[in-house]
């Protein structure tokens, strides 16, 4: 789940998605490169703060859910501040003239709810916090227009059996879905569009087609850990709906043209997905059913 620098400024804004107890989530703090070298936004310091909602007089009643409890692990450019079972603080990488990222690990001893905590930062940081997750058949938007590759999805799906269906909505620019459930990959859609024909190869070379290779180069290819785009340059390869046309870069297929699917035989709940859109000004939105 994305957060924009102004959502996090002064009292800061509520938590967006629920996060579950024993789930692993990084926080990533992003600071933008200083372009002018003089700025009015961008401070000298940097700090990130997850608190508990308090009660109308800014307590925290004998009866409040201690959101904060669980581990914390720094991983790059954080320094903790202050640590309670209800609010924890960190020191964040600073540096007016380049660019900062600061992460951290957060696994809750407890679900933490929708609108449960406040977010704050100082210093004109951007965050995302991965994965995102969300009860199934509710619907997981992402709209921020950036390249992400990949968005970390997870969905609650109970404890039910059934039929489990995704509903992928790209908007036009090619993205990827891979859902993995029970430890296993179960579906997978391939890069689809809307209008995909842009996107696959014409004569002359759409620039379309020539952003999506752009992008696409050097990146890891999913389901070939170790290897990166192009790939079978000059000849092509592959197989549905992974299929590599010749200039190394996969053909971007019809979305909605097949069913996305998969059987829930166990009573496993969560179910992550991999959703991947390597080209600028991307957006989409996706729902991965309940078991029916």
């Amino acid at each position: 789940m994305q957060y924009t620098a102004d959502e996090l400024k002064g009292a800061g804004t509520l938590i967006k998605n629920q996060l579950l107890a024993g789930g692993e989530y990084t926080f990533y703090l992003y600071r933008p490169k200083n372009q002018t070298g003089v700025s009015l936004d961008l401070s000298g310091s940097g700090y990130f703060t997850y608190e508990t909602v308090r009660d109308a007089n800014g307590f925290y009643p004998i009866t409040t859910s201690k959101l904060a409890s669980g581990s914390k692990v720094n991983v790059s450019g954080s320094n903790t501040l202050i640590e309670s079972p209800y609010i924890f603080s960190y020191e964040l990488n600073t540096n007016s003239n380049t660019p900062q990222t600061s992460s951290f690990v957060f696994t809750p001893e407890i679900d933490v709810p929708v609108s449960g905590v406040f977010f704050r930062a100082t210093g004109d940081y951007d965050m995302e916090v991965s994965p995102e997750t969300e009860a199934c058949d509710i619907q997981q938007n992402f709209i921020q227009g950036t390249q992400n590759y990949p968005t970390q999805l997870q969905s609650v799906l109970g404890s039910t059996t059934g039929s489990v269906t995704l509903t992928p909505t790209p908007f036009t620019i090619p993205d990827r879905w891979i859902v993995r459930w029970d430890g296993n990959q179960v579906i997978d859609t391939g890069y689809i569009s809307a209008d995909p024909t842009s996107y696959n190869i014409v004569l002359p070379i759409s620039s379309q087609r020539a952003i999506l290779t752009s992008s696409l180069e050097g990146k890891p290819i999913p389901e070939l850990p170790g290897e990166f785009y192009p790939q079978f340059v000059g000849v092509g390869g592959g197989t549905s709906p992974n299929v590599i046309l010749s200039d190394g870069y996969p053909q971007v297929n019809l979305s909605g043209s097949v069913a996305y699917n998969f059987s829930k035989s166990e009573s496993i709940s969560t179910a992550d997905i991999s959703v991947y859109g390597p080209l600028p000004l991307t957006g989409w939105r996706s729902t991965l059913s309940c078991p029916a």
